[in-house]
């Protein structure tokens, strides 16, 4: 009959073994044994009640510590923690019932706690036990197995008959020999198995089928799947036919071609596709591997999952728990005013709890898991002894955590307690937050306490998994510790609040020797506090986080001198708690400090220790940035309202004048170098810091008064195309030119050497003594030099640069003017203007420029009087194109440009010779060159070029593309006059369309310019065409074209050879060319020596460049020019679509 309902059934034999088998309570686990050595928790103990003789003697209240406490502070009971979601929904009797059932059948312990526990009846009991008994007989499990395919390696192929057979395996034979080394047909002899079922028999290895298989509890039981071949020996059998000698192996091997095997435990009534390695009896050698869709069916599919058994385990040990603390209260014989309880309980309590693990097969973790959740809910309502919940803390962090993390109830469950844990973990540093007022750093027990929690906390931060859940501000355990320190010392530090207000209520003055007496008793105070500390808890901070206690002490106390400050402030009866006015306080108290420093040197120290005097600046480190950045922040505002109210123009020297705004700003510079002359910081890497903040916050201020200026030059501009210089932006050029200088003194000009060089910055900071004490103290004295003049000078570079926008659109203004100056002149002289003709320019240009040089500093002139002759320049380009026609009216207006050029420089007092030989200049003096040419000379000019050209193709590259290349002898003979050419052959050439059939190449010969050598009537020859198919074609033709001697020696003179490709039905294609300069080829008195040794010619071909000359003959030849004509025919108009 346990067949019927049982896949699996165990031998008698092995029966009998498990039912005598004795269970043992895991007392790793049990709450009791963990709360023998636990103390009462000191989050309860610490509470204020009494004050000392020596606290009321300095009238300051401080806590009662723990061994000053006689009792530990009670509670009364709260049970509503645990009417949630842990028992309601779940049917803990039916729970605790089946869980004795499936121990031992007749456990009267178990069955009278049970009873007890809820409160049964004999009749409820014997109910209860009857339907749990049944239910447990009658599981409704099935598993949904569909075999979809098998993949099987060469080796295991060589049939094509394959089929499936399947069991259900019982998890305590899984290891044994018999499984190892038999298969699922002796195993179902050997009564570990009920029943094989097998699939069809299919020559692909593909099944698609799906069956059915009765399951008990498949937390405990394997999927076995073996793939068999049935042409094998014993006809696939497993277990069918007699053994026979022969095949004695052939039982083992022949038929069979691997298995797998699966546990149940992970599967739910999801499907859960599988692709699992098939392995032979050894499980060393891969056979394949084996395709499954798999999920568990019936009424109690969802029963086995892993979040129902472990909130079925809360649940029961949530109802323990509210039933043995009940337990624990009546032992003592009170329900309210009880102490925290050290979470020790009965010994049938502890076996419920862990058979019920064990019978729903809850590992380790989950257990421990289940019991911190709920010990931890009972602590946050009722309070347990710390050392309980640390002790499951401890062996938390001792287990692995989550097996299977691929798992999502995994996943969930791991979350939850990840979750407590953080909760947990907020409540201690609560605690710690608090450790200087709620425990007695003097006292060693008090200490131990407080370590006590403090390894609480390395425990949590020990478990990696855990702290990468948690929030940025926890996530790292110093950090952490640093926290609560500094949060520690500002409750501390308020106690101290009384004395503080003894001299707030005093009237006296900032400046009394009263009052610094008192700020000085305070510090005195904090200093002895700081030593104590650094005796008792600051070695357990080292040690166990690595955190320096003292000086996160004393950054903690950076908050409280808003306190302070507003004490120092209130004796002159002003009282604000705005940011500006805590950083100026705090500022104001460290000068005060800082006398105090030097008086105690002086007076017999009598404020301060020998180890206070090097801990003063610490406590305002966190405040130099705020106030180098409350000075720059100040001074910009400074200067923003300077500007706005900037007006009047005042008389700094006799010479020009200032804008009101910088004398403002130079002020508040002053204000600058007298703050960091007070500071006076002492440690020589903080002061590094300080310095390169200072010297940022400067220029920052110095670029933002530049800017701002530069924003009003716009509204000195003209808008009607006429403008007149006015003393407003001559002061505004001032303005900038001063502050630039005054970050980055220039060089004096040549003449400029009478001049008094102004004082930088720098200089005024006295920063050069500073950077010599820097390099003897830390060697880095000269980086900061260097930090700090590059920041000026690079700071001074932008102000030049917005100085050259100005003055660039200050030159433009005179544009206007200029062209219809200029425009009107060139009209009226119809060529190159005369002197005579350009004074109506003068005089404009003279009535700005007086007005510009008696208001300007002459550095700042300069640049202006640059910028109007760049302007100048590009006018003079544009309307010379415009109205110049002829290269002999360009001769002339040659002479109008060094005419002008001659004003600007104006005797050496206006612009020197680099600033007048500007790019622009050169470029338009360029074109005057070009474009007063006459054309004979542009079109040697042009022919030069491309001789220049063929040079540049001989030097190119030889990993660069190539168009192809020309071989020839040349030669001239002198008595006929006549050039003999004898183009031979060509080689690589590169033709666009080279794969055509009818590529057909020549070469056409051509002396230039053509308007030389018009006498010959054969100027223009060429070769045969070439008709193979070859880009590599042989000439072997000789031509003489007519040359006179004289035209051989002119500079320019060429002779072209340009290959062509013929096209029958459009224009011939241009391959590329290449040119001979006439003055390079040797002339012959006599054929026969010409014949003899010709100069030979190896030319790549090259396409012509585009160039200015060629641009100008164009413009030229467009205006009727008859010389520019012939050659934009003869070579231009035929290579413009090559041009390159």
């Amino acid at each position: 009959s346990s067949y019927a309902h049982n896949p699996y059934t165990p031998p008698p034999t092995l029966r009998l073994r498990m039912e005598r088998k004795k269970t043992k309570i895991n007392k790793k686990w049990t709450l009791g044994e963990l709360g023998k050595s636990a103390k009462v928790s000191t989050m309860a103990l610490f509470r204020t009640q009494t004050m000392s003789d020596e606290q009321e003697k300095n009238n300051v209240k401080k806590p009662v510590k723990a061994d000053t406490i006689s009792k530990p502070t009670l509670h009364s009971r709260n049970d509503d923690w645990a009417n949630g979601e842990e028992i309601q929904g779940v049917d803990v009797v039916g729970i605790a019932v089946e869980t004795a059932i499936s121990t031992e059948k007749d456990n009267a312990y178990l069955k009278a706690f049970i009873a007890k526990m809820f409160n049964l009846s004999s009749g409820d009991s014997l109910s209860i036990w009857r339907k749990v008994l049944k239910g447990t007989n009658e599981p409704d499990l099935r598993l949904s197995c569909v075999v979809v395919k098998a993949n099987l390696s060469a080796e295991s192929r060589g049939s094509q008959n394959w089929y499936c057979s399947l069991g259900i395996l019982h998890t305590e034979h899984f290891k044994t020999p018999l499984v190892q080394n038999k298969n699922l047909s002796d195993w179902k002899k050997e009564g570990l198995i009920s029943e094989v079922f097998t699939t069809s028999q299919q020559p692909d290895c593909r099944w698609d089928e799906s069956l059915e298989i009765q399951l008990l509890k498949p937390s405990d039981e394997y999927l076995v799947v073996e793939v068999w071949n049935n042409e094998k020996p014993n006809g696939g059998d497993p277990g069918g036919g007699k053994k026979k000698f022969g095949n004695f192996f052939s039982q083992k091997e022949s038929g069979f071609s691997g298995r797998i095997f699966y546990n149940l435990k992970p599967l739910s009534s999801e499907i859960t596709a599988k692709n699992m390695d098939l392995y032979s009896h050894s499980s060393k050698h891969k056979r394949g591997n084996l395709e499954l869709l798999l999920s568990i069916k019936g009424a109690d599919a969802e029963k086995g999952s892993l979040l129902v058994r472990q909130k079925e385990h809360r649940a029961l040990v949530t109802k323990i728990v509210v039933h043995e603390s009940k337990e624990d209260a009546r032992r003592r014989g009170v329900e309210d005013n009880l102490p925290p309880w050290d979470g020790q309980m009965d010994p049938e309590a502890e076996s419920l709890i862990k058979f019920h693990a064990q019978f729903r097969s809850l590992s380790d973790f989950h257990q421990t898991a289940v019991r911190f959740s709920v010990l931890f809910s009972y602590h946050k309502a009722n309070t347990l002894q710390l050392s309980v919940l640390s002790s499951i803390v401890d062996s938390i962090s001792k287990l692995p955590i989550v097996p299977n993390r691929s798992d999502g109830a995994e996943r969930t469950l791991l979350l939850q307690l990840f979750n407590e844990l953080q909760e947990f973990l907020t409540l201690i540093l609560n605690v710690l937050n608090n450790h200087l007022v709620d425990f007695d750093i003097k006292s060693s027990s008090s200490v131990e306490n407080l370590k006590e929690y403090l390894l609480l906390v390395k425990k949590l931060y020990s478990m990696e998994e855990f702290v990468n859940t948690l929030p940025s501000h926890l996530n790292s355990i110093a950090g952490v510790v640093e926290s609560t320190i500094q949060n520690s010392v500002v409750g501390w530090y308020s106690m101290y609040s009384t004395s503080l207000s003894v001299v707030a209520s005093n009237d006296l003055d900032e400046n009394s020797e009263e009052t610094l007496a008192a700020l000085s008793g305070i510090s005195k105070h904090v200093l002895n506090e700081c030593r104590v500390i650094k005796d008792s808890v600051a070695n357990i901070f080292m040690t166990l986080f690595n955190v320096d206690y003292t000086v996160n002490f004393f950054l903690a106390l950076d908050s409280r001198f808003e306190q302070i400050g507003r004490i120092v402030k209130g004796l002159a009866a002003t009282r604000t708690s705005n940011e500006e006015h805590l950083i100026s306080t705090t500022y104001q108290l460290y000068v005060t400090f800082q006398e105090l420093q030097e008086l105690s040197r002086v007076a017999e120290k009598r404020f301060f220790g020998d180890q206070q005097l090097s801990l003063i600046h610490v406590w305002f480190k966190s405040y130099v940035v705020k106030w180098i950045d409350l000075a720059a922040m100040k001074c910009k505002k400074g200067i923003t309202e300077a500007i706005k109210n900037d007006k009047q123009t005042m008389a700094v020297t006799e010479d020009v004048g200032y804008s009101s705004s910088l004398v403002d700003t130079m002020t508040l510079f002053h204000n600058m170098v007298v703050f960091w002359k007070n500071l006076k910081w002492p440690d020589p890497e903080e002061a590094y810091s300080c310095s390169s903040a200072l010297t940022i916050s400067i220029a920052d201020a110095a670029l933002h008064y530049v800017v701002e200026v530069y924003k009003k030059a716009d509204q000195c501009f003209s808008t009607d195309g006429k403008f007149i210089a006015t003393v407003q932006l001559c002061t505004i050029l001032n303005n900038m030119q001063t502050i630039r200088d005054k970050l980055s003194p220039p060089e004096l000009l040549s003449d400029e050497i009478g001049d008094t060089k102004p004082v930088g910055i720098i200089d005024e900071l006295g920063l050069q003594e500073f950077f010599d004490w820097l390099e003897q103290e830390k060697g880095i004295g000269l980086k900061l030099k260097e930090f700090v003049n590059r920041t000026m000078q690079n700071t001074a570079d932008d102000i030049d640069n917005k100085m050259h926008v100005v003055t660039r659109q200050l030159g433009q203004q005179f544009v206007p003017a200029i062209r219809k100056y200029m425009g009107d002149i060139l009209q009226t002289c119809g060529g190159a203007p005369s002197e005579e003709n350009l004074q109506p320019l003068e005089l404009y240009l003279n009535d700005n420029l007086q007005v510009l040089s008696a208001n300007i500093l002459y550095r700042t002139f300069k640049l202006v009087l640059k910028g109007i002759w760049v302007a100048t320049i590009g006018i003079l380009s544009e309307l010379g194109t415009t109205y110049l026609k002829r290269p002999s009216c360009w001769q002339g207006y040659r002479q109008t440009v060094f005419y002008l050029k001659e004003y600007f420089a104006a005797g050496g007092d206006g612009l020197v010779e680099a600033d007048l030989e500007t790019m622009e200049f050169k470029a338009f003096l360029s074109e005057v060159d070009l474009r007063s040419q006459s054309t004979n000379g542009l079109t040697l000019k042009c022919c030069s070029n491309l001789t220049a050209q063929q040079k540049l193709a001989m030097d190119a590259p030889t990993n660069q593309q190539q168009l192809g290349e020309l071989s020839a002898t040349i030669g001239y003979l002198e008595p006929s006059s006549f050039i003999e050419v004898k183009v031979l052959a060509a080689k690589d050439l590169l033709v666009e369309r080279s794969e055509r059939l009818c590529f057909k190449p020549y070469v056409e010969l051509q002396l230039l310019p053509a308007v030389l050598f018009e006498d010959d009537p054969k100027q223009l020859q060429r070769t045969s065409i070439h008709k193979q198919q070859t880009h590599d074609p042989q000439f072997g033709e000789t031509f003489q074209i007519l040359a006179h001697s004289s035209l051989m020696q002119i500079e320019g003179t060429i002779l072209t050879l340009v290959l062509y490709d013929y096209d029958v039905f459009g224009k011939d294609n241009f391959i590329g060319l290449c040119v001979v300069s006439c003055k390079s080829i040797p002339q012959f008195k006599d054929a026969s020596e010409l014949q003899k040794s010709p100069m030979k010619l190896n030319l790549p071909l090259f396409h012509i460049k585009n160039s200015n000359v060629l641009q100008e003959l164009v413009t030229r030849h467009q205006r009727s020019d008859e010389i520019a004509s012939q050659l934009y025919t003869t070579l231009i108009k035929k290579f413009k679509a090559n041009l390159s």
